[in-house]
């Protein structure tokens, strides 16, 4: 959400899509947060189980100079949606894949939160051998610090050009 908010800032038309069997978790958290991130944003709900929700979605990406995916690999994958694929053959298209544990075997299938994101990629440790405290740093520190990057990414890949698959791990 921070990534899509900090290119709509940019003047990004940005649209969220969403399931709706399965609407954005954070829909349940503070209204003002969730609106905070969303706010300017189109929003779109399509059924991917249906064929005509998955048209809908490609037509979307076709007309798409930045997609910003944020679920593991496979989800789209299993609906027959193929990131590679499509910035193989749609030029100028930057499609940023932010999940827990990035692309590729057996990690892309691994879930991460920005908690146990950060825990697991050593910032917990640096903490206690800073301080000698085991502490969580930052409420959910992962997922802000890969919106920004993200956003950075996404931005300087549409300006040379596109024609890009950017993964970023939380």
């Amino acid at each position: 959400p921070l990534c899509g908010h900090l290119l709509q800032a940019l003047g990004a038309e940005v649209i969220k899509i969403e399931s709706p069997q399965r609407p954005d978790g954070a829909r349940q958290g503070h209204a003002g947060f969730f609106d905070l991130l969303n706010a300017g944003k189109r929003s779109v709900a399509l059924d991917l189980r249906d064929g005509a929700g998955r048209e809908q979605l490609l037509d979307l990406v076709a007309s798409a100079d930045i997609v910003i995916e944020g679920s593991r690999p496979r989800a789209l994958r299993q609906l027959g949606i193929d990131a590679e694929t499509l910035v193989r053959h749609q030029p100028g298209l930057t499609w940023l894949a932010i999940s827990g544990h990035g692309r590729g075997e057996p990690q892309e299938n691994w879930i991460a939160y920005g908690d146990d994101a950060a825990v697991a990629a050593g910032l917990s440790a640096v903490q206690y051998a800073a301080c000698g405290e085991r502490l969580v740093v930052g409420d959910a520190i992962a997922d802000p610090l890969t919106g920004l990057h993200a956003a950075l990414a996404a931005y300087a890949s549409w300006r040379a050009g596109g024609g890009r698959l950017l993964a970023l791990a939380l």
